[in-house]
C-alpha cells in the first residue's frame, strides 16, 4: 500500500481509509470527537489544480489533522478532537481560504470555489465509514446547490 499520492503529496486513498479506521476505533475507546470533511472543486475537470488545492487545504488545518486524496478530484480531511461546529468553522476557512487564491497553473487561471461536505463522530454516527459516507453525501448535496458551500447533516 502506497502511503502518498505522488501528485499531491497528500496521503493516498488506502492510507487514508486505513487511518479514518484507526482514528474511529481510537475515539470510540477513548469516547471523544473527531471529524471528516470532503472538499472537490466546483467545475474543474482534470487534475493541474489538484496540488496547489492540496496545499491549500494543509494550510487551513492544524499540523495533526491528515489530508488524504480520496478519489481523482476528491479530498478528505481527519480533524481530530473536533465537533460539528469546529468541522463547519474549519470546512469554511478552507472554502474562503481556496475562494480568495489566484490560481496560476498552466491551463488555468483565476479564481475558484470548492464545495464541502462534513460529519462528526459520534454526534452523526459512530462508524468510520459511514462518516466518510455522510460527509460525501454533504459534499454532494453542497454540489447540486450551486457549489461554494459548506454543509454539515445539522448545519444546513
Amino acid at each position: 500500500m502506497a502511503m502518498f499520492d505522488p501528485m499531491t503529496r497528500t496521503l493516498s486513498a488506502d492510507c487514508f481509509k486505513f487511518l479514518l479506521e484507526s482514528e474511529g476505533k481510537r475515539a470510540m475507546r477513548y469516547a471523544c470527537f473527531f471529524s471528516i470533511l470532503t472538499v472537490e472543486m466546483d467545475q474543474v475537470k482534470g487534475d493541474e489544480l489538484l496540488p496547489p488545492l492540496a496545499v491549500l487545504i494543509q494550510q487551513s488545518i492544524r499540523h495533526t489533522d491528515l489530508v488524504g486524496r480520496i478519489d481523482h478530484q476528491r479530498f478528505s480531511v481527519i480533524l481530530h478532537h473536533a465537533e460539528a461546529k469546529n468541522t463547519y468553522s474549519v470546512g469554511e476557512r478552507i472554502r474562503n481560504r481556496v475562494k480568495n487564491h489566484n490560481f496560476v497553473v498552466k491551463k488555468s487561471r483565476g479564481r475558484r470555489t470548492v464545495s464541502v461536505g462534513g460529519a462528526c463522530f459520534p454526534t452523526h454516527t459512530t462508524d468510520s465509514q459511514d462518516l466518510l459516507f455522510t460527509a460525501n453525501q454533504m459534499l454532494e448535496r453542497a454540489k447540486s446547490t450551486g457549489g461554494n458551500r459548506v454543509y454539515l447533516p445539522e448545519i444546513e
